[in-house]
């Protein structure tokens, strides 16, 4: 997909529109990450920089990139980092996982609509196919992690201490929970 055409994907808001133009199928199953333990470069909930993800990658580490979108990121912002992942990830083969993540907000608009948080999710899977897709658990709650397995998300990154049923969880999405 040309960057253009990503941009108006992104605009357009229609998770549906994305699941079509990429071909996504939900998976039948869903991994559970554990904390990254390898010495991997992780991006702590922001965006880290793509030449040190390179840097990491030329040094044999994998590593994991978050996606800013949402208030306050233009949506070609968004597609310019998701088609320097995808890039990226076509490289090296050693990024591992990618998670969307939105901004704050503010009082006046929350920091994603559930229907972007969606589009961005599918537009990652579409462009980055070679990494997982976590939907950010902190910010989007069990329920919307477990609706966007449906437009790509194939993993969940479930903080310690979460008491959620995954295997109910999971069964209810048509998928079986891995570890």
């Amino acid at each position: 997909m040309t960057r253009d055409g990503l941009i108006r994907l992104l605009e357009g808001r229609d998770p549906l529109e994305a699941v079509r133009a990429f071909g996504i199928r939900a998976p039948t199953a869903v991994r559970v990450a554990a904390p990254a333990q390898d010495g991997r470069l992780v991006d702590a909930g922001r965006e880290g920089a793509i030449d040190d993800h390179r840097a990491a990658h030329s040094g044999g580490r994998r590593s994991e990139a978050v996606v800013a979108y949402g208030d306050g990121v233009p949506c070609a912002a968004v597609a310019d980092r998701l088609l320097a992942l995808g890039e990226l990830s076509r490289e090296t083969g050693m990024l591992v996982a990618v998670t969307p993540v939105p901004s704050e907000g503010s009082s006046a608009r929350p920091g994603s609509w559930g229907v972007e948080d969606l589009v961005v999710i599918a537009a990652a899977r579409g462009v980055i196919p070679g990494a997982a897709i976590r939907p950010s658990w902190e910010t989007l709650g069990a329920p919307a992690a477990q609706v966007a397995l449906a437009f790509g998300a194939t993993e969940w990154a479930v903080p310690e201490g979460d008491d959620t049923d995954l295997d109910r969880l999971a069964r209810a999405a048509g998928c079986a929970v891995t570890r």
